[in-house]
């Protein structure tokens, strides 16, 4: 048995951690691949499919149980090709089979279980299975057993049930929707539908499990940018204090857990996952902008600290996931006892900690306690007759020790490939961070120069770059779309052309590759590479956005920042066909939503271009400011821009426009150096592009001076260079 179990399948081969996790099952796997697919036509032998990924807590329940037994490998090995995927490689083919799962069951989820024909058509599916029947419900051994003998006994009834679902796969949702306008009245539908399932006494918008719903908050902010919208902004923010108030946020260690299996927000499901961080890291940001409250700026400066020190690769991208399990045991890493607590802390600071963040002996789950606010820091330090700040820091020194101690057990697997759209998503995070926080601007580049060495190669995006640094699996449509967004923002923060022009390219190909013309719809698949059972759309925003919302959202954004308005009208017509499933079902649809706020309330562009170093410079604007001491808004560790390249003016610019949430403008700092270095030798030129470029040749620094550029609805008005003029040009027609 031992033996059998170690001598390892063809998984061994592969580079995803999943697949690694299973490469010495006694089953015999196949990835997928035409090997496998091969094998099942020409034996006419049905496929086993089973899809999960690394982080996932029942997947490695289910491999425990079954695929390491040698009486289950057996019956797989005999009766079927079996073939795993890791859904997080291989999206496309999970989508396929997940409506499967759907249709067949009514619900989703991981570890997905499929059994299909030899042309890979489903005809069978269900998610987890107990090793053995129990109570009525039949064990994974017995259901491999009788499908087996339904394939070999009753061929035909198999063929019929497989015609069925081959047809009901090919049905385009396009079909059913009826194609609408982008109307304000659709928002404030949508904004009812969040309200009508908001949790007034917790947050949230769902019963337990409860899911951060990162994109429809930043919905509800945005809609609250208008006078009388108070409660879609109490209902962002309430979510998000509770959040960060709860076990699903790592009290010790920062960043946030998958969800929450409660509805407080207590405990969560464990496992930290890349693309939750990156969501929730602009809206906490907004939130910070909005209210100026610390505890929102601080939670993104811990999870950004987080995702630095335990996830990101050392040349600046990030992985993918962190597991939910130490040695089989969910949370043991992040969960402690009383009785540890109180031996490693001193009896006054253990005291401070338990109140704050409610241990008690008998723990509040399974024993022990996940960590929380139960107390919030103006409540304590009332209590205690001594201010926040103080008592912060001295939880500050508490946490410290706490993450040492941690840090000393053995920790949960690190999912180590790079995803392109999920660290396309991080890009995105960490530009909206650098310029409503105030951050320096060199994780975002570093981030941004890592895609584009490691995942552009040519004309082709791949969605994988493994630990060894090789790039695999072509990209899906949100690696582009997302990817696209991000070098945008990345070329707004910087001005370097370079982002922008990469943002270009990347959009064109997207288009040429995935949308359907006679729809005004995205397939999620690009029609150049392999073709499944069916091709699916990606229309829904869950725990990721869209591939559609992502395309629609990045021809948006990019079509306005390179002048092209071509894209930003195929961006409204790929938009009229979901708005009126997006305005019934909102919280499907948060990333959409936001699009469709940025084009009903466009917002104005703002150029800030920098002056050459002039040392009369910054005193000119700030001896007629009326906005009072700027300069002390302004950390001390950035002489100049985040991205190091601006000077005092133009941060104190940027600095005013912070001040106030103006969520649908546009702000582009152009570095002096970058002004002049803005030649076409890095733009595409093989795809007929313009020069994007000229879209910003005329926004200079006048006279060498730092000058700022404000316009709206294809109208500039005169150039300001002093902070007083800036500051009235940002005050007026807000």
């Amino acid at each position: 048995m031992t033996s059998e179990k170690k001598k390892p399948n063809r998984l061994i081969h592969e580079s995803s951690p999943y697949l690694q996790q299973h490469a010495r099952n006694p089953v015999d796997w196949y990835p997928w691949g035409e090997e496998a697919l091969e094998r099942a036509r020409r034996e006419n032998r049905p496929i086993f499919l089973s899809i999960g990924y690394s982080s996932c807590h029942w997947c490695h329940v289910m491999e425990r149980e079954s695929f390491e037994n040698p009486h289950v490998a057996r019956l797989l090995n005999k009766h079927f090709v079996n073939i795993k995927v890791d859904r997080e490689e291989r999206p496309d083919v999970d989508a396929v089979y997940m409506e499967a799962l759907q249709m067949m069951t009514g619900q989703g989820g991981w570890p997905l279980n499929v059994w299909l024909t030899p042309d890979q058509v489903p005809i069978f599916a269900g998610t987890y299975f107990p090793p053995q029947d129990y109570h009525g419900r039949p064990g994974f051994a017995s259901v491999i057993t009788r499908l087996a003998e339904v394939c070999r006994q009753q061929p035909e009834k198999v063929r019929q049930q497989a015609e069925e679902m081959q047809k009901a796969l090919a049905n385009d949702i396009y079909d059913h929707l009826s194609r609408g306008s982008v109307t304000p009245e659709l928002l404030d539908r949508a904004f009812q539908g969040y309200a009508g399932v908001f949790d007034g006494e917790d947050g949230g918008f769902s019963p337990a499990p409860k899911f951060p719903t990162a994109m429809g908050i930043g919905f509800l902010l945005r809609y609250s940018h208008r006078p009388g919208s108070d409660q879609a902004r109490h209902m962002a923010l309430f979510s998000l204090e509770k959040m960060i108030s709860g076990g699903i946020y790592d009290q010790v260690g920062g960043g946030f857990h998958r969800y929450s299996t409660d509805r407080k927000w207590l405990v969560p499901h464990f496992e930290k996952m890349l693309y939750d961080n990156a969501l929730l890291l602009p809206v906490l940001a907004e939130a910070f902008q909005i209210t100026g409250r610390d505890v929102f700026a601080r939670t993104a400066d811990e999870t950004i600290s987080f995702l630095n020190r335990e996830m990101r690769h050392p040349d600046g991208a990030y992985y993918s996931a962190l597991d939910a399990d130490t040695d089989g045991v969910e949370g043991k890493f992040y969960t402690f006892t009383h009785e540890e607590l109180e031996q490693l802390l001193d009896k006054e600071t253990f005291k401070l900690v338990a109140d704050h963040y409610g241990i008690d002996a008998g723990g509040n789950w399974e024993g022990v306690s996940v960590l929380h606010r139960a107390v919030s820091l103006e409540e304590l330090a009332k209590r205690r007759g001594t201010d926040t700040e103080r008592l912060q820091g001295r939880l500050d020194v508490a946490r410290e020790q706490l993450l040492a101690y941690r840090n000393r057990r053995r920790r949960p697997g690190l999912d180590d490939k790079i995803i392109t759209s999920w660290n396309a998503l991080m890009l995105i995070a960490l530009c909206r961070c650098t310029r409503l926080l105030d951050r320096n601007a060199g994780d975002a580049i570093r981030l941004g120069t890592f895609l584009a060495e490691k995942a552009f190669q040519g004309d082709t995006l791949f969605r994988i770059v493994d630990h060894e640094g090789n790039a695999k699996q072509p990209g899906f449509l949100d690696d582009y779309a997302l990817l696209a967004d991000g070098y945008s923002r990345l070329f707004e923060l910087t001005g370097d052309l370079h982002w922008l022009s990469l943002s270009v390219k990347l959009v064109q190909i997207m288009i040429d590759q995935f949308h359907d013309d006679e729809k005004a719809a995205f397939r999620y698949a690009s029609t150049s590479e392999e073709q499944l059972v069916t091709q699916t759309r990606d229309i829904f925003d869950n725990a990721q956005p869209g591939g559609s919302t992502a395309a629609i959202a990045a021809l948006y954004r990019v079509g306005h920042l390179a002048g092209m308005p071509e894209w930003t009208r195929l961006a409204v017509a790929a938009m009229e066909p979901l708005t009126e499933v997006a305005a019934s079902h909102p919280t499907a649809f948060g990333n959409l939503l936001q699009t469709m706020h940025l084009h009903l309330h466009p917002g104005r562009e703002i150029v800030i271009s920098s002056g050459i170093n002039d040392p009369d410079q910054p005193d000119a604007g700030l001896a007629a400011s009326p906005a009072g001491d700027l300069a002390a808004d302004i950390p001390a560790d950035l002489a100049g821009d985040p991205a190091g390249d601006h000077d005092a003016v133009a941060q104190q610019m940027l600095a005013i426009w912070r001040k106030q949430y103006d969520p649908s403008t546009w702000v582009i700092t152009l570095a002096a150096k970058a002004q002049s270095n803005t030649s076409s030798q890095d733009l595409p030129e093989d795809r007929g592009l313009p020069d994007i470029s000229a879209q910003y040749s005329d926004k200079t620094a006048i006279d060498g001076k730092t000058t700022a550029y404000v316009c709206q609805e294809f109208q500039c008005r005169a150039p300001v260079q002093t902070i007083e003029d800036f500051q009235k040009e940002i005050t007026a027609n807000n």
